[in-house]
């Protein structure tokens, strides 16, 4: 009988499993159980951008390019009841303005502005129009205050359209 031949009850004759050598190891079954986790959060995932801010419902308008536009995205939370203003679409920790001083904060947006409109920012390509997402929550107040802010700059020749973002509501 060879090495590899187990010998059963009645005479019957079994292959014995191959141990790997030491160091050798199977990582196929890992490796399907990688690729069906990465396919289920695929699936599950929620890629939606927008649910960022809670959006105003309309029952009129157009759309707006976000591409040839500067952004500023608008949330509740700010320090005594202000906004807080994130310069750009989306709201990351990276884009927040600082709401504790409204003369700097109004500083930080003019800055971004002017840099988006005269190309030297977002790889060259100057913006035409001005759009500020707020969130339904933020009093209109707010949104007067951070448009007029960015509107202070160099670059309000430049700004052929300013357009507050809503969510379209189909009828």
């Amino acid at each position: 009988m060879s090495d590899h031949m187990v010998e059963l009850d009645e005479g019957e004759v079994m292959p014995a499993r191959k141990r790997p050598d030491s160091g050798e190891l199977d990582i196929t079954p890992m490796i399907d159980i990688t690729f069906l986790l990465l396919i289920f959060f695929i699936v599950t995932s929620n890629l939606d951008q927008q649910s960022a801010a809670t959006m105003p419902t309309a029952e009129n308008g157009t759309s707006v390019s976000t591409s040839d536009s500067a952004v500023l995205t608008m949330t509740p939370g700010g320090s005594e009841g202000r906004a807080l203003v994130y310069l750009g679409d989306g709201v990351s920790a990276d884009m927040l303005t600082n709401d504790n001083d409204l003369n700097r904060q109004e500083e930080e947006i003019a800055d971004y502005i002017e840099g988006l409109f005269s190309g030297k920012a977002d790889g060259g390509v100057p913006k035409v129009h001005l759009l500020v997402k707020a969130d339904g929550k933020v009093a209109s107040g707010e949104v007067n205050r951070i448009m007029l802010a960015a509107l202070r700059t160099g670059a309000v020749e430049e700004v052929k359209h300013v357009y507050i973002g809503t969510e379209y509501q189909k009828k």
